[in-house]
């Protein structure tokens, strides 16, 4: 490689000849194609939603499909022979050491572990003292009425402290003052996002102690990479998206939660089970149906009691050309107006909107 020859320029033109029709970005930092796994899955791209990074500026080389989560990571050898698999022309063997060899000298690369292949480690709680946890697993199962231990909320992507899941992790730029995070750790219970880029924080004092202006709502959202598409909250379970699946959504986190216990026995399998958490309703199914390529799919909808009849029948009109199953709950338990509630005050009245 000649010295005024960089390895951006070179990446970047051999980016152009394994996927043709591929173009670069306004800054010239990212090669934008046509999702190769997405073609790959059967489902066509002709509008560049995978982005993959040069590595300008120290940024790790990393891809990123703007229309399903899964379909991101670091890129090394290994994966650009995945994404290459239709390529008309062979890789360089030269250009596959140069990106290992580029990956392994970048010093930004350890921030961006947590969301490579979508692993991460939730497993140990040191950060915060014993009791904190304590007292943050008895709040969780307080609201929903059951007895929970710390190994089955950490399966369910339940975060008890900001910075032991960066540390353990290793991911050690903060993208909130530390002493926010302090009182996060302190305060709040956190909801990890699917894609690992963002957890939603539960304010357990809220509207008791005054935590400061910045801090003094009820849900607080921790961004771990910036940039990134936040996700939603999902409760990990085991699918197959090629069968009928159970799309089951809630209103908020505490909702989904009581719902998958409480109602659905925490079955795992062939059911997806998340929140729009301040999001819409429309959007969520948007997701499922677009980003995540769920073919057959039957929705289940836990509203809220005071959500607008024009919000259902919003979703009964985009909806209905699709011959898609919504199924619409509530909770008809005098006085309750969601779901994020112990069993015995729970009363599901459910019909079928589609």
């Amino acid at each position: 490689m000649e010295d005024n020859y960089s390895f951006q320029d070179y990446l970047r033109q051999s980016l152009h000849q394994l996927f043709p029709g591929s173009k670069d970005d306004g800054a010239k930092n990212n090669v934008l194609i046509n999702c190769p796994l997405c073609i790959k899955e059967g489902r066509a791209d002709t509008n560049h939603h995978m982005s993959i990074c040069l590595g300008n500026d120290g940024k790790p080389l990393f891809y990123n499909c703007f229309r399903n989560t899964s379909h991101r990571g670091i890129l090394t050898s290994d994966t650009l022979i995945n994404l290459a698999w239709n390529s008309p022309i062979a890789i360089d063997p030269m250009l596959l050491s140069a990106i290992d060899e580029f990956s392994k000298h970048n010093s930004s690369y350890s921030k961006y572990r947590l969301i490579k292949d979508n692993k991460i480690n939730l497993s140990h709680l040191n950060t915060n003292s014993a009791q904190i946890n304590e007292m943050k697993r008895q709040y969780i199962c307080n609201r929903i009425g059951l007895d929970l231990p710390f190994e089955e909320l950490l399966k369910d992507k339940i975060v008890f402290s900001i910075k032991d899941l960066l540390w353990r992790n290793y991911i050690h730029q903060y993208t909130r003052d530390e002493r926010v995070i302090n009182l996060l750790d302190q305060h709040f219970v956190g909801f990890l996002s699917n894609n690992n880029t963002s957890i939603s924080m539960r304010n357990m004092v809220y509207n008791t102690v005054n935590l400061g202006k910045s801090l003094n709502y009820r849900y607080i959202k921790y961004v771990i990479l910036q940039g990134m598409p936040a996700g939603y909250y999902i409760i990990p379970s085991i699918c197959n998206i090629t069968q009928r699946l159970e799309i089951v959504i809630s209103e908020g986190h505490f909702d989904i939660l009581s719902i998958f216990y409480n109602l659905y026995n925490a079955d795992r399998y062939n059911r997806i089970y998340s929140c729009i958490g301040g999001n819409s309703y429309l959007n969520i199914i948007k997701y499922f149906l677009c980003d995540m390529g769920i073919v057959d799919p039957i929705f289940h909808i836990f509203i809220d009691n005071d959500v607008k009849k024009y919000v259902i029948n919003e979703l009964k009109k985009i909806l209905s050309p699709l011959n898609i199953e919504v199924y619409i709950h509530m909770n008809g338990y005098k006085e309750e107006k969601d779901f994020g509630v112990p069993k015995e005050r729970i009363k599901d009245y459910s019909y079928r909107l589609i």
